[in-house]
């Protein structure tokens, strides 16, 4: 006989047999699970697929209750929330690793050095530079003046010296401008709005880059003859070669941005006529004319233009302001970071969604290492010292000693960033990694014995997924709990080596792990 019950206000009938979670599925409602894989048998560890049944008022496991005749189930209720809010603080509590490797935490850019790094591994060069211009707009230049403040963050000091960062990010760069056709990124349709930017520096440069890929025309206002800035007028031939500058702002120039150079504000034009002929502005002079901006409503502070930090949007509406000209800095790092974020932030404006800048994430951070874990890190890595170019700085690395470099690397980042379960649910829940936190951790494990997957256990929910694959595969040893209570663990039977457990379903157990407990070494996500 069918049950008949409500689940979001929809009705639906379903024979007893069938989980809640079964029965949203089919009306098309999604609940969210971790430890649930369909045709596996239920374990009901993590609870986020908990529901309601408001005629008892019961919260219930929806992958493995049943319906019943009657029920009525809400699926995302605040009570619902709140619950798997706790649940995620709960796992958190006790995940061992950083979503983002301190190096890429430390770029004023917020580039995935990682990333690119394991792509330079692989000579995988148009790899890299998608990677890198996600977040740079100019590195072959920022490759050769940056002071690279991410190689403070990198890991690698904590051993011997810091990837040489900086340098491996100049020759994906130089790389890529040498072909015939240099990387060009997708571009949004034309979305009728104009941009003006003020300032063709590494900010200006940097807004325009990544608003002409969101389909918005932009216009680049700048006093000198050149574009470029204090790159251009600044900085020495022998540290900035000016053909390696107008080769890297002649590829921003090619996405249809028009420059008007030898205009200057105050001079040539006012900020209230560029207010009435665009529906945004960019403000990234460089330096602050007190006379430019008196007749204006923008406030500034000691510092330079008064902004919100988080969206670098000014006091007066579609006004926004970034560079030198609200923070005083020499990096260029830092300016080209503030082109990047304010285009998120302009974007936003035009769109009329909320301004947030800069999408921000939940971040797993497991702080500082403790005795004994950088040898943790360097089990996969090279053992050389930090690699000089032959030929010397100036010149840069050759593609064998970008190689040889970035096998430096001690990868560490989660290798699912962009797919891990607990990441995702931790973002929609607001989830508090230290919330419920006491004590000191447990040490960071890291298991490289296998030819296809890397298994770290501190980023294991024990959700046994990887268990039950291995079993049904029928795998001679396989992975079981080992201990029980708050010490259980997953772990390979008799203490083997990993490539003894996982000999026919690795790379399965990789795809089915809802965080990067276990994951594939030599392949990126494609999310």
């Amino acid at each position: 006989m069918m049950c008949n019950l409500q689940i979001n206000g929809k009705a639906i009938s379903a024979f007893p047999s069938t989980s809640i979670l079964q029965a949203a599925n089919k009306l098309g409602i999604t609940i969210p699970t971790m430890c649930y894989m369909e045709g596996l048998p239920h374990s009901t560890s993590c609870m986020i697929c908990v529901v309601e049944d408001i005629n008892t008022g019961k919260l219930l496991p929806s992958c493995s209750a049943h319906v019943e005749e009657g029920m009525c189930i809400e699926t995302d209720n605040a009570r619902v929330r709140e619950f798997r809010k706790d649940t995620l603080d709960l796992l958190l509590s006790e995940h061992i690793g950083d979503c983002q490797a301190p190096c890429q935490r430390v770029c004023p850019a917020f580039m995935n050095i990682p990333l690119m790094i394991r792509q330079i591994q692989q000579k995988d060069w148009p790899g890299a530079i998608r990677t890198v211009k996600k977040d740079i707009a100019l590195p072959a230049v920022l490759g050769r003046i940056c002071p690279a403040p991410c190689e403070n963050g990198c890991n690698r000091r904590h051993h011997d010296e810091a990837v040489s960062i900086c340098l491996l990010k100049r020759i994906v760069a130089d790389i890529d401008l040498q072909q015939v056709e240099p990387f060009k990124p997708d571009g949004a349709a034309d979305s009728g709005h104009r941009v003006a930017i003020v300032g063709a520096g590494p900010a200006g440069l940097s807004a325009a880059y990544y608003l002409a890929q969101s389909g918005h025309r932009c216009t680049l206002f700048d006093k000198h003859e050149q574009p470029g800035g204090n790159l251009c007028y600044a900085i020495p031939q022998d540290r900035l070669a000016k053909a390696v500058l107008d080769a890297e702002i002649a590829q921003i120039v090619l996405l249809g941005i028009e420059l008007r150079m030898e205009h200057e504000l105050g001079r040539h034009f006012q900020l209230s006529e560029l207010r009435n002929e665009f529906d945004a502005l960019v403000l990234a002079t460089g330096d602050i004319d007190a006379a430019c901006y008196a007749t204006t409503e923008l406030q500034s502070t000691a510092r330079g233009l008064k902004v919100d930090r988080q969206t670098f949007a000014t006091n007066v509406t579609g006004v926004f302001a970034g560079g030198s000209l609200v923070s005083p800095s020499q990096m260029a790092v830092r300016a080209v970071g503030h082109g990047r974020t304010i285009a998120y932030s302009v974007d936003q404006y035009l769109k009329k969604q909320a301004i947030i800048g800069r999408p921000t994430r939940f971040s797993s951070l497991m702080g500082r290492l403790q005795d004994g874990e950088i040898e943790q890190f360097l089990q996969d890595a090279s053992m050389s010292s930090r690699l000089a170019p032959t030929d010397g700085v100036e010149t840069g690395f050759t593609e064998e000693e970008a190689v040889r470099e970035a096998q430096r690397c001690l990868h560490c980042d989660c290798r699912k960033q962009e797919s891990c379960k607990l990441r995702l649910y931790s973002d929609e829940y607001r989830a508090e990694q230290n919330r419920f936190k006491t004590g000191s951790r447990k040490a960071f494990e890291r298991h490289v014995q296998h030819d296809l997957v890397i298994f770290e256990p501190g980023k294991c929910i024990k959700c046994g997924l990887c268990v039950e694959i291995a079993a049904a595969a029928g795998e001679k040893l396989g992975l079981t709990f080992i201990n029980r209570g708050f010490d259980v663990r997953i772990a390979i039977p008799f203490n083997e080596a990993l490539q003894r457990g996982l000999e026919k379903v690795a790379a399965e157990c990789a795809a089915a792990c809802p965080t990067a407990a276990i994951s594939l070494r030599n392949q990126e996500e494609t999310v």
